[in-house]
């Protein structure tokens, strides 16, 4: 485990509890942060792989189920995803289900650590697209502000080269953390305007207000211990 991916992870773990079934959360049953609804997302996808290129679970070859997201979301190994494999989740199982469909497909090890740390949590906050593009907006803001070279880039919610480019000449700039942070207030931002359309999200309100806080702290004790 990469010791980026340990510093992102143990600032998220913390927000993800254990087992939870809020009435107003649509993710459903959530445990350690792995909800329900989730999970069944990531298994019709890997089933859908699978048909995609005619294979049968039944007779997949061995070769082919170390790739495969299904083995991995059937916990309690019964052959389906339900509430039982949510329940059966542990704080390991969510880190990895965290790790591979977050961490590593937003190569979010290829960015500062400010920038990985905060897309990575808000990616396992709020989705990938959303957390993406707030990034990109904040790194289009802190670029066209303080660069003196500056090429806008697409924020579009996908991780290409012109992300990671951007990425890079702010931390050679040491604007890295500026950036974060900037992406943390359009965070703030889209909580209360997501609450304010709609109300039973008001439940929630104050905690993702108190995470995105205690996440710009923590940015706050990485840059002083890389000073």
């Amino acid at each position: 485990m990469s010791q980026a991916f340990q510093l992102a992870h143990a600032f998220t773990a913390r927000w993800e509890g254990g087992l939870s079934d809020h009435p107003a959360d649509p993710g459903g049953l959530t445990n350690y942060g792995i909800s329900l609804r989730w999970a069944r997302e990531l298994a019709a996808q890997a089933r859908q792989e699978c048909c995609l290129s005619l294979r049968d679970c039944a007779a997949c070859p061995p070769e082919h189920r170390r790739d495969c997201g299904w083995p991995g979301l059937d916990i309690d190994m019964d052959g389906d995803v339900d509430a039982d494999d949510i329940r059966a989740c542990t704080r390991a199982q969510a880190a990895r289900l965290f790790r591979q469909h977050f961490w590593d497909k937003l190569a979010c090890a290829r960015l500062p650590l400010p920038l990985a740390v905060t897309l990575y949590d808000g990616a396992v906050n709020m989705g990938a697209p959303r957390a993406v593009r707030q990034l990109q907006r904040a790194m289009n803001m802190t670029g066209e502000a303080e660069l003196e070279e500056y090429s806008p880039i697409s924020e579009d919610g996908r991780m290409g080269p012109g992300t990671q480019t951007l990425a890079k000449a702010l931390a050679d700039s040491g604007l890295d953390y500026f950036a974060a942070r900037q992406s943390l207030r359009l965070r703030e931002t889209f909580y209360r305007d997501l609450a304010a359309r709609r109300p039973s999200m008001q439940a929630f309100l104050q905690g993702w207000r108190n995470r995105t806080r205690a996440l710009g702290r923590y940015l706050a004790e990485l840059q002083r211990e890389e000073a």
